[in-house]
């Protein structure tokens, strides 16, 4: 236990090699993979925090992040809230590609309570399978 309280594993984040060795990624993109793995499961961050915290700009950031998607370490799925409308767009990372299809998984698009309408507009970063 650290003197702050957290936990060793909160010092390190483990990512499969693959990823990082997949010649189709921009190192932009590795790096922007490596900096979501960073946080805990549920964290939310925008676009704008992505900028803010390196130094990158927006169009930048906008195409790592449109590139893991394009590659299939981030996926993208559209909340559908329980009276039919859309809600906001949750991203999810994994460092095995989910591809095509398959990779969205049945919670795509699946209806869910929208308290408030205040649903993530930005990458969640979830970590495991593609979506879930």
């Amino acid at each position: 236990m650290a003197a702050d309280g957290s936990a060793p594993s909160a010092w390190f984040t483990q990512v499969a090699n693959a990823l990082f060795r997949d010649s189709g990624l921009t190192f932009r993109a590795k790096g922007i993979f490596g900096f979501l793995s960073t946080h805990v499961t549920g964290w939310r961050v925008t676009v704008a925090d992505l900028v803010g915290a390196g130094p990158d700009g927006r169009d930048a950031v906008r195409a790592g992040v449109s590139e893991l998607e394009r590659f299939g370490y981030l996926v993208r799925e559209q909340v559908r809230c329980d009276d039919g409308t859309l809600g906001g767009i949750v991203y999810s990372i994994t460092d095995r590609p989910a591809l095509g299809d398959a990779g969205r998984g049945p919670a795509a698009g699946s209806p869910r309570p929208c308290p408030g309408r205040r649903v993530g507009r930005g990458p969640v970063s979830r970590r495991g399978s593609a979506v879930g």
